[in-house]
């Protein structure tokens, strides 16, 4: 089976093998050596020089709470820039560690505006945290201004939170540059690894907030994790199966070439979306915010996603995803992320169509197909 969902992604078979071993002890010298590899490899990913990292054994959604319990005093404002169900989420993490949240969403498409932002805060001047994903996964929005953000949010005195769970990996996210003082990563999406390991990096400016709470999280106490990371260890008993998967997954990444990979991913993209537009397909994503990551589409009218996703996977043997949530129903998405080929997004493209034009749609796949390797020719990295 073909997973062209958001994750999790398919692994390399190196990175199988790599799991395929007998357990050490996580107090030992062999995985102090594992950690600071992995976190090492993490830093030139994040292009992080001054922001700490960490890894914990947990899934995106528990690094998105990490960042909440960390940093949340109670009735700290938190302003939350929604595009969908992912932002949602982080709304809910910060207010369930008793945060003032005022979500404002973002309509007809957009990502977050840094004309808008720079108005809100403005608007309310006690704003402790600004927080949205890079990438939100449930719509196929990306945001296309996170630097300026950033920039705003510093002049502001308000803390940048973002959840890049989907987007490192698939898209530059230089913590430093940005401005961003918690990125929240997840493995198994464009990193190309197996769920269970959630990377958080925090910045000096986040520091100072995080050590101004006296009562954190028993099991996501940053300040905890830093003390233990003084000898390259982690608190609590960490999936050690993960770190080595994880760790050989970045090896294969840097031995292709970081800017290659995502290059690699940026070709998919173009390709991906040359296709779906040729069928005609609607996205929820405003022009300038399509995510190269997944691809969200409105359903063609007198169609429902399960016979799109049922053909797609009984018929050509590929999965792709419906909608989340409120979205379900309404659309269906298509991922370009990981270990994406060329094949991979011509096969996808190919079958969609042919499943289009099976349930009752006028498409032309052979113009489609040819469109997506046009692009993909065009873009694709050297």
């Amino acid at each position: 089976m073909l997973l062209m969902i958001p994750g999790p992604t398919e692994i390399d078979e190196r990175v199988i093998r790599a799991m395929a071993r007998q357990m050490i002890d996580h107090r030992s010298d062999e995985f102090r050596a594992l950690m600071k590899s992995v976190v090492e490899k993490s830093r030139k990913i994040f292009e992080a020089n001054s922001s700490d990292i960490y890894i914990l054994t947990a899934s995106g959604t528990g690094g998105v709470e990490a960042a909440a319990s960390n940093l949340t005093q109670p009735g700290d404002k938190v302003l939350i820039l929604s595009a969908g169900l992912f932002a949602e989420r982080m709304a809910e993490a910060f207010a369930a560690y008793g945060a003032n949240v005022v979500k404002h969403p973002l309509e007809n498409g957009q990502g977050p505006n840094p004309v808008a932002v720079k108005k809100l805060l403005e608007t309310h001047p006690d704003t402790a945290i600004v927080g949205f994903p890079f990438n939100e996964t449930s719509t196929g929005i990306i945001s296309r201004d996170v630097k300026e953000i950033g920039r705003i949010c510093r002049e502001h005195g308000a803390l940048l939170v973002v959840d890049a769970v989907t987007a490192v990996g698939g898209v530059r996210v230089p913590v430093d540059e940005y401005n961003i003082d918690v990125c929240v990563a997840g493995t198994q999406k464009c990193l190309a690894t197996p769920p269970g390991l959630a990377l958080v990096t925090v910045s000096k400016r986040a520091w100072e907030k995080i050590e101004q709470k006296k009562l954190r999280p028993p099991y996501f106490d940053l300040v905890k994790y830093r003390h233990f990371m003084e000898r390259w260890e982690t608190p609590f008993t960490p999936a050690v199966t993960l770190f080595w998967a994880f760790d050989e997954a970045l090896n294969i990444i840097f031995e292709y070439g970081y800017e290659r990979w995502l290059a690699r991913h940026a070709a998919g993209a173009a390709g991906l979306y040359a296709g779906l537009r040729t069928y005609g397909l609607e996205f929820y994503a405003g022009p300038g915010f399509e995510s190269p990551i997944v691809a969200a589409m409105h359903i063609p009218p007198g169609l429902t996603d399960t016979a799109i996703r049922e053909t797609m996977k009984k018929k050509y043997g590929i999965l792709i995803s419906g909608g989340l949530a409120h979205y379900k129903g309404k659309m269906f998405r298509i991922a370009n992320i990981g270990l994406i080929t060329r094949d991979k997004v011509v096969n996808t493209i190919f079958a969609l169509g042919k499943t289009l034009k099976s349930l009752g749609m006028d498409v032309d796949v052979s113009a489609a197909v040819e469109n997506t390797e046009r692009e993909l020719d065009r873009n694709w990295p050297s």
